[in-house]
């Protein structure tokens, strides 16, 4: 069976109220060893009153001990309880008066009393017992009390029902009113509840910040983290939608032609050069659909890409140099880079992909000569310089350039989306690399320079 979720408030209750809770049981634990103490202190010396007024009737006779038994002398240990009471006077082995069972063991030393626990009739007691000295009479004289523990008993019982129940009675009397206290408490947060809740149930989602005015300290790192998530969500939902658009918008035209060109084919028999000159046209519409796709899938996974990752950047640049010069087996490719290994923080993949397209671009317009250079920097950052031989771009071209499917003039008649440099710029962004795009300075052609975060 699947348990119920925890509740907040109980849990603090209890957070609360276990150590109040502990300390008051500790404290009855204290009180109810020093209650039997004080208990015990207090029936020994009533024990040794009546043991010392026995004592002080205690006389002589013709050598012998006598005792004039007061009643009063025994009123000392009456209580409640009706606690039996034992007494024996002996001298020496001889029952002067009293009760022959109850016997003092050892005897004592002068004028002390001593206490120890025993047995009479089967009942416990408390036997308290002094040993007097009585002139004329040669054998020392015994004095023992005894007194069952009842009263004793119920005197630690009252005593712990008083230290029990005043702990009890403020821990419950404190979770009366700790309860009340927490939900009053916690009221923001139900509050901050509501608002997530009505943002949410917007028929257009809200991925606005939530508002944190008066919200306690505690709970801003958790809003914080929320609206962290929720502008993560804003990014993904924003690219999705524009992904959508864009495909919508950039599909439709390689599609028509497509189909139109089908319709064509299968709609009448034409001579062989036009039917040729219809699957050419389809097979260059089909080509760019699918640069057009890959882009804008590598656009969508540019934008979504977490900074994250390292990746060896002579690697990087020899397998983008690899593919280029496989797929275009014209162009030149020239490459300097170190001999030594330079990573750099990135998603091997994504940079894979901004070097392709940086390299793809000057094939395409840049006259075919491709230079790429890696130079390690150490803490300051590696630095990957491309250039090409080309006409270069004109400053209107310059300012545009990352515009997504913006192409220039001197793009006509040249196969392409207008995302490359977009994707190059989204990916850049992403890893906090360096971009800066220009004109060369002595020579003609379009330079490009990134600059790496070390790993």
């Amino acid at each position: 069976m699947k348990r119920p979720p925890p509740s907040l408030a109980f849990r603090l209750l209890l957070a609360q109220i276990l150590p109040l809770a502990l300390l008051a049981a500790a404290l009855a634990a204290g009180g109810a060893a020093v209650a039997h103490r004080v208990v015990e202190r207090t029936s020994d010396r009533l024990l040794a009153g009546s043991v010392s007024a026995i004592a002080e009737q205690v006389g002589a006779e013709g050598g012998r001990a006598t005792v004039a038994l007061s009643p009063w002398a025994l009123g000392l240990l009456d209580g409640p309880e009706r606690d039996a009471v034992f007494y024996s006077v002996r001298q020496g082995a001889r029952l002067v008066t009293g009760y022959p069972e109850l016997t003092a063991g050892v005897p004592p030393p002068a004028d002390e009393t001593t206490f120890g626990d025993g047995r009479v009739r089967g009942m416990p007691v408390r036997v308290a017992a002094t040993r007097v000295l009585v002139p004329g009479v040669a054998e020392p004289v015994v004095v023992t009390v005894a007194q069952t523990l009842d009263s004793r008993q119920a005197n630690v019982r009252e005593l712990l029902l008083g230290l029990i129940a005043l702990p009890v009675v403020l821990v419950l009397g404190a979770a009366l009113l700790i309860w009340p206290a927490t939900v009053w408490a916690l009221r923001p947060l139900r509050r901050l509840v509501a608002r997530l809740t009505d943002q949410s149930s917007r028929p257009r989602a809200s991925y606005a910040p939530a508002d944190m005015s008066g919200l306690p300290i505690e709970l801003q790192p958790l809003v914080r983290a929320y609206d962290s998530l929720l502008a993560s969500l804003d990014s993904t939902a924003t690219a999705l939608q524009r992904f959508a658009a864009d495909a919508s918008h950039q599909l439709r035209t390689p599609l028509s032609v497509i189909t139109a060109n089908l319709a064509l084919l299968g709609g009448s028999r034409l001579p062989r050069g036009d039917a040729l000159a219809l699957i050419r046209d389809s097979r260059d519409a089909s080509a760019r659909l699918h640069l057009v796709l890959r882009q804008l899938l590598a656009l969508a996974r540019a934008e979504a890409a977490v900074a994250s990752g390292s990746a060896e950047l002579g690697g990087v640049v020899r397998q983008v140099l690899f593919d280029a010069q496989r797929a275009h087996p014209s162009a030149i490719l020239r490459a300097r880079l170190p001999e030594a290994p330079v990573e750099a923080k990135g998603d091997p993949v994504l940079l894979q992909e901004l070097l392709r397209n940086l390299v793809s671009n000057a094939v395409a317009y840049g006259g075919g000569t491709v230079f790429v250079a890696l130079k390690a920097g150490g803490d300051a950052g590696h630095q990957v310089t491309v250039w090409d031989h080309g006409p270069g771009l004109s400053d209107r071209d310059l300012e545009r350039l990352s515009e997504r499917f913006y192409r220039g003039d001197r793009a006509t008649g040249t196969a392409g989306a207008g995302l490359g440099i977009a994707i190059v710029r989204t990916i850049a962004e992403a890893f906090s690399i360096g971009l800066e795009i220009g004109n060369r300075q002595r020579a003609a052609g379009l330079v490009v320079r990134l600059r790496l975060r070390p790993a």
